[in-house]
């Protein structure tokens, strides 16, 4: 089983990180590559028209490898949120149509379709599920239920603010069934988990590299699938995702055809000479690992973590629920408000939310960073 690799990042001995889900340090291979992009802009004499194309393509590459994508499927956005937005923009939503969504969903899968109904005079209808339900039974009950047609599904396979998983691939049947596009937030699992984007075949799926993907703040990526890279609308208008904007004359003629694949759908400034070395790097050393390498120490790690919360009492979602890479575990009554602010006095960061507290790890932790953590927890919840 793959180590931890914890000597690959700056983290002080007495720090007890298990917080990435929220957002992960970068590797120091990584930081050392986005000092190095930084001084790119410090010489623009140096820069050659391949200082605009190499590193997109090597990012973009990258990336569509942790999805089972071809790099023409990717294009490069700054965030979840605008890869949403951009769904949001292309997908089709008739009037009195529904969209669906799981209940306490993301804000950057939330808010861009409660804005689209509204422009449409669409409804969005928001599932909820008891304990010992399933999300994708849930959500398949009301694809299958609903009265009014079915436009949209926005989907993932782990409910970010429970830990629970969704089987995204029953889900995905569903919507395909009732002719309806499935669009995908994979910003709280790309990078943790193997996912192969051509069994689930959804209409879109954006995820940012700042948590799992172990890269920079604002960056992220879109998968479009076939059609959409075909007749998909851009968010923005630019020479950089035109074929021929790489010509010198590129001001002098109006190029109408977009680049091959996803590309239509890249961002302006795409080009980011600082934040792209830090992405690359970053997914290079995750690839040298390997997605079933990453997702197995993960696994352990948070078998780890249910083992040391049952011993101290606390629960969380029945066992064949829980994802295999985040742990979100209920305090219940041993719950304090001031519990976040002491356990970083106690230089230990996870997330609480409410009464629940959600304990993210990554390659960088072991076994001992978690009996830290649950140590430092007993104490304070006495």
């Amino acid at each position: 089983m793959l180590e931890s690799q914890r000597h690959l990042f700056s983290i002080p001995d007495d720090v007890t990180y298990l917080d990435v889900a929220y957002m992960s340090p970068i590797p120091n291979c990584a930081v050392e590559a986005g000092i190095r992009g930084v001084k790119v802009k410090a010489a623009p004499w140096d820069m050659t028209i391949h200082s605009y194309y190499d590193e997109v393509e090597r990012a973009r590459t990258l990336a569509a490898s942790f999805i089972g994508a071809a790099p023409d499927d990717v294009a490069i956005v700054p965030a979840t949120s605008y890869g949403i937005a951009l769904a949001a923009q292309n997908v089709s939503v008739a009037r009195g149509s529904v969209i669906l969504m799981m209940e306490n969903e993301h804000t950057s899968h939330r808010y861009a379709w409660l804005e689209l109904a509204k422009q449409k005079g669409a409804r969005v209808v928001t599932v909820q599920r008891l304990p010992h339900e399933s999300w994708a039974d849930k959500l398949i009950a009301a694809i299958r239920g609903s009265e009014a047609p079915v436009s949209v599904v926005a989907g993932t396979i782990v409910h970010w603010f429970e830990g629970t998983h969704v089987d995204i691939e029953a889900v995905a049947d569903a919507t395909r069934e009732a002719g309806a596009s499935l669009v995908m937030d994979g910003t709280q699992w790309v990078g943790a988990v193997p996912f192969d984007v051509t069994r689930v075949r959804p209409d879109f799926l954006t995820f940012a590299t700042y948590k799992f993907l172990l890269g920079p703040y604002r960056l992220a990526f879109l998968y479009a699938n076939k059609n959409w890279q075909q007749n998909g609308r851009p968010l923005e208008f630019h020479s950089w995702n035109r074929a021929g904007g790489d010509r010198p004359d590129f001001y002098l003629e109006t190029m109408l055809d977009y680049l091959p694949g996803a590309r239509r759908f890249d961002m302006g400034e795409r080009s980011d000479f600082a934040v792209l070395p830090i992405a690359i790097n970053a997914m290079e050393l995750l690839q040298r690992w390997g997605a079933e390498a990453v997702y197995a120490r993960l696994l352990q790690l948070n078998r780890c973590i249910w083992q040391e919360a049952e011993k101290l009492g606390f629960s969380g979602p029945h066992e064949s629920q829980r994802a295999g890479h985040i742990s979100v575990v209920e305090l219940g009554e041993r719950y304090r408000d001031d519990l976040a602010r002491r356990l970083r006095e106690n230089k230990a960061f996870v997330t609480i939310r409410g009464s629940k507290m959600r304990i993210t790890p990554h390659v960088y932790n072991d076994e001992a960073d978690i009996a830290k953590l649950f140590e430092i927890i007993e104490t304070l919840t006495r």
